[in-house]
């Protein structure tokens, strides 16, 4: 019961660990998450605001204006946003004169009269710069907001036909126009009537060989579509078109066009990418603290294991430690990260605990051993060399032995076979009851009764006869069943080893009492000199010899190991109690469970 117990415990405090750690990685990772789409969103108005200062945003802008002491003012943001845009910024009223003005170049006129701008607006006469609007009324007025970039493609139109030639299949061109074609990074190319690309300047990547006239009319309506600005100019005198091509501002580019997702997929792709990255770090790092937490106790108690397996009877150290096993702290408390392991590195401390016992004990009982073959060896060596003599005494013929002396020879002969006998059965009798190779008639038993004749018939022997023994029966009946043979061999070997190893005069108590409905409890007490701690402990060890062959012919050292598994096969527990000067008390208990 105790054992499933600890098992739900520890199964319990494993799935709550689990639990907690599973929880704070889910916790991480969302906070990881939540992180990531944070300066996904951050980057992403960082690019609204960086756009926002162009054609699409001009209702922005215009949103933006305010009028303070008479003046209209922008959104200070928003402005430094056109200022890095490299534009600049007008707003007419109807009549076309400017009232509010922003990083406007000397070279754009303070007033336009419609046609003016109208021009300008579609390109229809030259202007060095391009020009977006927006018209909206705020207030009750009607503003026209004017935003302006720099066009140097309408310079290299006006002057192309005086700065280029073709000439033997060639094109050539001047080191100014040149110089204005790199800066915009931008190049040339000659069609002749039927739009076939005759030759190329400065080209860059791939190009068409050649142009249909709803090519050109596409690329110069719609140049956002193909991230580029194409412009054309029309050679009369030689019926050919040139035509400038430069990259469209990625920025201006994506927002006409409104392909504004091409920046947003890369902001989340490389933001995933980033995520992803965080997060296989983080299951390393988790793995590699998870190792920690949980593979070095795991480890450590099969290092222990190991050191159990070879006979190294502690729990392994750890290095520097001076001696502190790995599991332990200072202070001899568990480390964290063993706790929760708490019951396992118990039951292994346990288990070096009763090995090193073991381990103790069998020690002692090979000393014990050697002493008791030793001891074996003598006392069937003392009555073998009593009857090997008497018989040499018989077998000689330097003298006739009278009868009365050949019966005094046979009775000693008799004498020492029979303690020899005695021993060597005592020898079978307990292998045979270690081993469960025993058979016993159990008949139902008056206890009483029967220990008050096996009293009576062990002080029949002359040893025994003057040794002051008092028994005491049951107030109420017990009937319990044995094999009376063995029941008795128990009490005779319990009463000898009371009287034999005590001083003379030790009185003896036996008496039987019936604790409850089941149980009953023998004592055998006597006040005789005491065992000391160890002796008690090996008292009933087959191999510990308690009784001394000079004072007791049946002391084959093996009486009360035969007792106390004489007393197991009864269905009872022997247990003993004795202190140094204040005698020892013997108890059989016995369950009537049998009944």
């Amino acid at each position: 019961m105790n054992l499933r117990i600890n098992a739900m415990n520890i199964k319990k405090r494993f799935i709550l660990q689990y639990i907690r750690q599973l929880l704070f990685i889910g916790v991480l990772l969302f906070v990881l998450f939540l992180g990531t789409f944070t300066l996904s969103i951050v980057k992403l108005e960082r690019l609204d605001q960086q756009l926002d200062s162009i054609q699409p945003s001009l209702p922005v802008l215009t949103d933006s204006i305010t009028h303070h002491d008479g003046k209209i003012q922008f959104d200070p943001k928003l402005l430094a946003e056109v200022r890095e845009q490299g534009g600049w910024l007008q707003v007419i009223d109807k009549a076309g004169e400017t009232i509010a003005a922003y990083h406007t170049p000397a070279d754009v006129p303070e007033r336009y009269t419609p046609g003016e701008l109208m021009s300008y607006w579609k390109a229809e006469k030259d202007f060095p710069y391009g020009l977006y609007a927006w018209i909206q009324e705020l207030d009750g007025q009607a503003y026209t907001l004017l935003y302006g970039v720099k066009n140097d493609i309408a310079m290299l139109k006006k002057n192309l036909l005086q700065q280029v030639t073709w000439r033997a299949g060639k094109i050539e061109v001047n080191e100014s126009f040149k110089q204005q074609l790199n800066d915009i990074h931008g190049w040339i190319e000659l069609l002749d009537g039927n739009g076939k690309v005759l030759g190329g300047y400065g080209q860059r990547g791939e190009a068409p060989d050649h142009y249909s006239l709803q090519d050109l009319m596409l690329r110069n309506q719609y140049p956002e579509r193909y991230g580029m600005q194409s412009f054309t100019v029309y050679d009369s005198a030689a019926g050919s078109t040139w035509v400038i091509h430069a990259p469209l501002s990625t920025t201006v580019a994506s927002w006409v066009n409104g392909d504004t997702y091409k920046e947003d997929i890369t902001v989340f792709f490389w933001r995933s990418a980033a995520l992803l990255v965080m997060i296989l770090i983080l299951f390393l790092l988790l793995a590699l603290w998870y190792g920690h937490r949980f593979g070095t106790p795991i480890l450590h108690m099969i290092d222990w294991l190991h050191s159990l397996a070879k006979g190294e009877l502690r729990e392994p150290t750890s290095p520097n430690s001076n001696g502190m096993p790995l599991s332990r702290k200072q202070s001899g408390h568990l480390k964290e990260r063993f706790r929760v392991h708490a019951e396992l590195i118990q039951s292994l401390a346990h288990l070096t605990e009763t090995l090193q016992k073991n381990e103790h004990i069998r020690k002692q009982l090979e000393i014990t051993r050697e002493d008791w073959i030793a001891g074996v060896s003598h006392d069937l060596k003392t009555p073998l060399s009593s009857i090997m003599g008497y018989a040499h005494l018989m077998e000689s013929r330097t003298y006739e032995w009278s009868q009365a002396e050949i019966r005094e020879f046979a009775a000693i002969m008799r004498e020492k076979s029979t303690y020899m006998d005695e021993m060597i059965n005592d020898l079978t009798l307990t292998y045979r009851l270690k081993n469960d190779a025993f058979a016993f008639e159990f008949i139902p038993t008056d206890m009483n009764e029967f220990i008050d004749q096996a009293i009576q018939k062990w002080k029949q022997h002359p040893q025994f006869a003057n040794v002051p023994i008092h028994y005491k029966a049951s107030e109420a009946p017990i009937t319990y069943p044995i094999d009376a043979r063995y029941f008795r061999r128990v009490l005779e070997n319990l009463l000898a080893n009371a009287a034999l190893h005590n001083p003379e005069g030790t009185w003896i108590n036996v008496s039987i009492v019936k604790n409850n409905v089941s149980q009953f409890v023998i004592q055998i007490q006597d006040n005789g000199v005491g065992i000391d701690i160890k002796k008690k402990e090996l008292l009933f060890e087959r191999y510990y010899r308690g009784t001394n062959t000079d004072e007791l012919i049946q002391g084959t050292g093996l009486g009360m190991a035969i007792s106390k598994q004489l007393v197991i096969q009864h269905r009872g527990q022997i247990e003993i109690e004795s202190q140094l000067g204040t005698g020892t008390t013997i108890s059989l208990v016995f369950s009537r469970t049998r009944e």
